[in-house]
């Protein structure tokens, strides 16, 4: 079973690297990530695989081409990414793309949103569409900050209640 789909998607690192590389593909990828609420690429792992090959070493320059190969082609795309080991010993890079503030799109205007485990092109009213939902942050996007609700502050917590309370009646 592949856990490949809206937030993930597994590439071989032939998808990178030598004769192989499909930087425009990539970066269509990275574009509909970042359209749509974010995602991740982990690259140097097959798509029925769940490690990369034992033995795998990511080349040591390829993760700055990987972000300069990135930046010439996209726009308002933020690539974080890190060199993994994983169990097997074998090396991948993981590719996380937030959602993008603005509106993503290659150099030469071409816009992508994922759509389960596809990067599908965004045309004609999508595209509005598309720009006018950036202004908003959707709330499922927010993170908590992680404080224990032992540790929360039980006066602000009431106050809050008791205003929201008041606010419905």
């Amino acid at each position: 079973m592949s856990l490949e789909g809206h937030l993930l998607d597994k590439k071989s690192l032939r998808a990178i690297t030598g004769k192989t590389a499909d930087w425009p593909e990539l970066a269509k990828d990275c574009i509909a990530f970042a359209n749509a609420t974010g995602g991740q690429l982990l690259l140097g792992i097959e798509d029925a695989e769940a490690e990369p090959p034992a033995g795998q070493r990511i080349p040591a320059e390829l993760p700055d081409t990987l972000r300069r190969k990135l930046a010439e082609r996209t726009v308002n795309v933020t690539a974080l990414l890190d060199v993994v080991t994983a169990p097997n010993g074998g090396q991948y890079i993981a590719l996380r793309i937030p959602r993008a503030l603005g509106v993503a799109s290659t150099t030469d205007g071409h816009y992508f949103l994922r759509v389960a485990d596809q990067s599908k092109p965004v045309t004609g009213d999508d595209v509005m569409r598309l720009a006018n939902e950036r202004a908003a942050l959707p709330w499922e996007t927010l993170t908590t900050l992680n404080v224990p609700r032992m540790q929360a502050d039980s006066a602000q917590r009431d106050s809050l209640l008791e205003r929201l309370r008041a606010s419905i009646g």
